[in-house]
């Protein structure tokens, strides 16, 4: 039981190493295209930053789904490796479906990768937010004109 639980925290551990990378890749991102101009279309640019930052945090959710499925795999939890995605994501997730069941002792695993799940969809959600928040800002402060007022 120990072995179990000790294994799912140290995933716990790398998937927040993989939430931190793609949230530095996003920030990056971001800070780099909130300088640039909106150009002719400020609404598409916007739609366009916040595609890139949307697929960025998923494709971090997306690596730390595959990586519990490799730890499923490695633990003989499944038979094959699309099985054991399906099982990664549905757990990451929070779904539970319960079509798909852990064994034994291994079952201690899936709560771990529940709370891990949920705690990272947090980052990635309040990450999004703040990136909101300062678009929305930007966009305010450039439909003002110098009196304060919306200039539409």
């Amino acid at each position: 039981m120990i072995v179990i639980v000790t294994l799912g925290l140290l995933a716990m551990t790398v998937c927040l190493a993989f939430q931190a990378v793609a949230s530095v890749i996003a920030a990056r991102y971001f800070a780099r295209a909130a300088k640039r101009p909106l150009g002719a279309k400020p609404r598409w640019s916007i739609f366009l930053q916040f595609s890139v930052l949307m697929l960025t945090l998923m494709l971090g959710n997306i690596f730390q789904v595959a990586f519990w499925a490799l730890i499923y795999r490695a633990l003989g939890a499944f038979e094959d490796f699309e099985t054991a995605l399906y099982f990664s994501g549905v757990t990451f997730t929070s779904l539970g479906y319960g079509d798909l069941v852990l064994d034994g002792r291994m079952r201690l695993i899936a709560p771990l990768q529940a709370a891990n799940g949920l705690m990272m969809f947090g980052i990635t959600t309040a990450f999004f937010i703040a990136a909101f928040q300062h678009a929305a800002k930007n966009w305010r402060e450039t439909h003002r004109d110098s009196a304060g007022r919306r200039a539409d």
